[in-house]
């Protein structure tokens, strides 16, 4: 029994041992502390000491020590260098995610301070980069690329060249399909803003956004009118617009797919033995839809038919 109490008296002073082993004494404090967790006795100490530690290539002190001043000095002048400085970090180690994060926390917590505007343009060319990037960590989350875009034009909307990164954004929601997300955006850059550029640029992509967006075949005639209108519209605005084109091909298009719906409505009675009915219809396309093929076509059978 008494082998077994030395063993346990050993044991736990060793223990005990290790455990001091992370304790220090500082005679400026008079008190023992454990280097991991002590705090230097100013912001500016605790700020130096962490980038001293960047600077000597010790990158996780650096963390840890500018996370300490965020922690014990968040309302000093230093927290918001502290946040710059591990975004700066965070991307250089390729975790562009943190960097953002810690780039929002200026914006966020410290709108006063003079590396805001640094804070977000760091953001913004992350943001722009992420949105080009094609990764397959990204396949079927592909709206998560957008969460950073959104939060850079939310929190700076009248920067200079906001307008632009809307419009990118609107595009890359085009391009993944998410047309809900595109059309908001497009039509918020339409009312937000002034500069007549943009808002001829947001108009033409929420056509395109719409456009996409309608089915090849529909039997809803609303969806395909209410593009109808904006192309109109638009046409009728800009009338030497850049895109002006590009819109009459939409319409075109658009047309050619009405032209569809209603070639089909009309082959069915035919095949039905309906012949007034589908008479009826052929009359409709050669009449509303005469330069399409499938206009094109109705009017021949018509002819035949007479």
């Amino acid at each position: 029994m008494q082998r077994i109490q030395k063993i346990a008296v050993i044991l736990f002073l060793v223990t005990a041992l290790r455990g001091f082993a992370y304790w220090e004494w500082t005679p400026k404090t008079g008190r023992w502390v454990n280097p991991k967790y002590a705090v230097q006795e100013t912001a500016k100490e605790q700020f130096e000491l962490a980038e001293k530690y960047r600077k000597d290539g010790a990158v996780k002190k650096a963390i840890a020590e500018h996370e300490k001043l965020l922690k014990h000095y968040a309302g000093a002048e230093y927290a918001a260098q502290s946040c710059f400085a591990l975004g700066e970090i965070y991307q250089s180690l390729g975790d562009v995610k943190e960097a953002f994060n810690y780039y929002q926390k200026i914006v966020d917590g410290y709108p006063s301070s003079p590396l805001v505007m640094e804070a977000v343009k760091r953001q913004s060319a992350i943001a722009e980069e992420t949105l080009q990037k094609s990764s397959i960590k990204y396949l079927g989350r592909q709206e998560e690329r957008g969460k950073m875009m959104e939060t850079v034009v939310e929190s700076h909307p009248y920067g200079e060249d906001t307008p632009e990164k809307a419009i990118l954004l609107g595009q890359f929601y085009v391009e993944i399909e998410e047309f809900g997300k595109a059309k908001e955006v497009f039509e918020g850059i339409a009312t937000r803003y002034t500069n007549p550029a943009v808002i001829e640029e947001a108009k033409y992509n929420l056509i395109r956004a719409e456009f996409l967006e309608t089915p090849d075949v529909s039997k809803d005639t609303v969806q395909y009118a209410e593009v109808g209108k904006k192309i109109d519209s638009f046409l009728k605005l800009y009338p030497e617009s850049v895109y002006r084109q590009d819109v009459i091909s939409i319409r075109d298009s658009l047309s050619e797919r009405e032209a569809k719906k209603y070639f089909e409505i009309a082959v069915f009675y035919e095949r039905a033995g309906k012949k007034d009915a589908a008479k009826y219809y052929y009359k409709i396309l050669a009449q509303d839809y005469p330069e399409t093929e499938y206009g094109k076509t109705a009017a021949k059978k018509i002819g035949a038919s007479d």
